[in-house]
């Protein structure tokens, strides 16, 4: 045997320090897109063209599941392991005298410290690695608790093992004993979108492309900007910025975006408010908003964006230690933050200014409002009229975070509540009060909601009448079809309260229908009833209505998925203005599921997609109990003293 074979089987050593890797490892990282975010970087550093991850879907257990991460870049050669991957802390770019990779590729390196390997001693405590180069296949594995037992020793040996034979060119990682997501299911929407904003390089242009579960991550998962708010005139809240100098005669220059969403929860569109940093293709700063301090502090709720500031990664590392925040004790990361912090207060002064002449706009077009002007011509007392009219323009055009939609039951009631007595006294009392007398307002606008809460009690004392009859058509488990859909199509407040009533519901229903027949070998008890779909915003909702009593198999969360998958290609890929939406979800009304543990898991994992199962009983429960809570609220609104006896 030669030499180089005894080399060859040598173990792998490494040299470490425990406290280095619980700090860079288990206490540094603990959710997945960074963890998985540092092998994407080694991959693209390796030259490599794919990066193909693979996610278990089914809730996690230490002892089965697995992730892996494998890419056909060059791959690392025993020498390359011993000398460059397992050194601690070994700077590449020193090292090498290298900002590039390889020819033909000629990328910017990503890595820098060397560290980015215990990233998943986070989430996992095996990390198995095998590399192909040049047809030589080096593998190992590093194994957290073993390296616990060499603490006293201070290195640790790996030995060789053979070939899985799964890797016929570059790198294959392999996460094993996953300790992070015991008993539940990992988040693969959430990890589709951390990788999308951490990298800039995703993509056909840069040759890199990136799939989880085979299914690749695509340029528009990271188009944060079509997410974006648009004023009245159609164009989107944004601030875009090329090559701006941050400081004069440096050539620190920052290019990229700032926007402003229409929300501002991450729960509703899953992205995370604040402005990332871009440097080298890669993420070196979470989203934030620069500590700034504006006068409508509200505002940052809504900011998102994308700067790409090269010079904070090039001559010197100032990036921390986590690789995804900077330093800022530093004269170019300092002079980053101030020019950040004066940008952002900016966009949010002129974004108030825009969202008030917006919400006048849309005010002036508002059907109800509109409703609410001609009345006011009509009416005997102008002066309540007027008043009312100056609140809710004061509402609307002053708060930059009002929308027309919303204060819509403030006009309603404004045109309901002129004829009582208690509301022109109040108005009259508004009138004439001192503005700055706030305790003598709150208790006018106390009496008001009374008055607000008596009538919304009448409305809802109806729509109580209308639960009891849905509760009839589901206990006798509708038995003629067209009723139930019919009802939930007058009444679809029934499934959200928000639905007030159905657009376009036909035009869509018949597009689902002749895409997917139902053919004749389906039992009458599994039939749907129909389909119901509604336009809400920007979002259009597909609802799949079974029967009262009838249990969703795995087949028919199968299918709810296929119908809301082939609508997004339909509407999203519109060109219609009236007819696409940007995005589509989808609700299975039934009586519950079938009782099995890969239905439960697969009706999870689609709540990811925003696909969801709702039973009848839940539903039945959820809107008797709100409507009966707003029945105990006006009591208790009633019973309270504001000094009047007229309401």
């Amino acid at each position: 045997m030669s030499a180089d074979n005894n080399h060859i089987k040598k173990p792998f050593r490494m040299e470490f320090d425990v406290s280095t890797i619980k700090h860079l490892g288990v206490q540094m990282y603990s959710t997945l897109p960074p963890v998985i975010g540092e092998f994407v970087a080694n991959a693209w550093d390796a030259n490599a063209t794919r990066v193909e991850i693979e996610i278990p879907e089914e809730p996690i257990s230490e002892d089965r599941s697995e992730i892996t991460i494998k890419d056909d870049g060059i791959g690392m050669s025993d020498r390359d392991i011993r000398e460059k991957y397992l050194i601690v802390g070994r700077d590449r770019r020193e090292k090498e005298g290298a900002d590039k990779t390889p020819m033909p590729r000629n990328r910017p390196v990503m890595g820098r410290k060397g560290i980015g390997k215990f990233s998943a001693f986070g989430i996992a405590k095996i990390i198995d690695i095998e590399s192909v180069s040049n047809g030589e296949t080096s593998h190992f594995r590093m194994d957290y608790d073993q390296m616990l037992e060499n603490e006293a020793r201070r290195h640790i040996d790996f030995p060789q093992l053979s070939p899985s034979g799964d890797v016929p060119r570059g790198t294959m990682i392999r996460l094993q004993r996953i300790t992070k997501y015991r008993t539940r299911s990992i988040p693969i929407s959430v990890l589709r979108r951390g990788l999308a904003r951490r990298f800039s390089i995703i993509g056909h242009k840069e040759n890199f492309r990136v799939s989880i579960n085979g299914r690749e991550i695509s340029v528009e998962e990271r188009d944060f900007q079509r997410l974006l708010d648009r004023d009245e005139h159609g164009e989107p809240y944004v601030w875009k910025f090329k090559d701006v100098e941050i400081e004069p005669e440096t050539g620190w220059t920052v290019s990229g975006w700032i926007g402003s969403l229409s929300k501002t929860s991450r729960e509703q569109d899953g992205v995370d408010r604040g402005i990332s940093i871009m440097a080298r293709g890669k993420l070196v700063q979470e989203p934030f908003v620069f500590d700034a301090l504006v006068g409508q502090q509200f505002a940052l709720s809504y900011i998102v964006g994308e700067l790409h500031a090269e010079f904070v990664d090039r001559e010197e590392d100032t990036i921390g230690t986590s690789r995804n925040a900077l330093v800022w004790d530093n004269e170019r990361n300092t002079k980053l933050k101030e020019w950040g912090e004066r940008t952002v207060q900016m966009i949010a002064r002129q974004w108030g200014e825009r969202r008030s002449k917006d919400n006048e706009m849309r005010l002036q077009k508002n059907e109800l409002y509109r409703e609410f002007q001609r009345r006011t011509e009509e009416s005997g007392n102008r002066r309540a009229l007027r008043l009312a009219n100056a609140l809710i323009r004061q509402t609307i055009i002053k708060t930059p975070t009002a929308n027309v939609d919303d204060i819509a039951p403030t006009i309603q009631m404004c045109m309901h509540f002129v004829e009582f007595d208690s509301f022109l006294e109040i108005s009259q009392d508004l009138a004439e009060s001192d503005l700055s007398d706030v305790n003598k307002i709150l208790a006018l606008f106390r009496e008001w909601e009374v008055v607000e809460a008596k009538e919304m009690a009448r409305v809802t004392t109806g729509r109580i009448a209308t639960i009891e009859k849905l509760q009839s058509l589901i206990q006798m488990n509708a038995l003629e079809v067209p009723t139930l859909h019919q009802f939930l199509k007058e009444f679809p407040w029934v499934l959200d309260p928000r639905w007030t009533l159905v657009a376009d519901e036909v035009r869509y229903s018949d597009i689902l229908r002749k895409e997917f027949p139902e053919g004749s070998e389906v039992l009458e008890s599994d039939k749907r009833i129909d389909f119901l779909c509604i336009r809400e915003s920007e979002t259009l909702v597909v609802v799949e209505i079974k029967r009262p009593k009838k249990k969703a198999s795995k087949k028919d969360l199968l299918q709810i998925e296929d119908y809301v998958i082939f609508m997004e290609t339909v509407v999203t890929g519109s060109t219609d203005p009236d007819f696409s939406s940007k995005r589509v979800i989808g609700y299975l009304l039934c009586g519950g599921l079938v009782d099995k543990n890969d239905v439960r898991i697969r009706a999870a994992n689609l709540e990811n997609s925003s696909i969801y199962v709702k039973r009848y009983d839940d539903l039945l429960s959820m809107v008797h109990k709100s409507h009966r809570d707003f029945i105990e609220r006006y009591e208790k609104l009633k019973s309270v003293n504001i000094g009047r006896d007229s309401v």
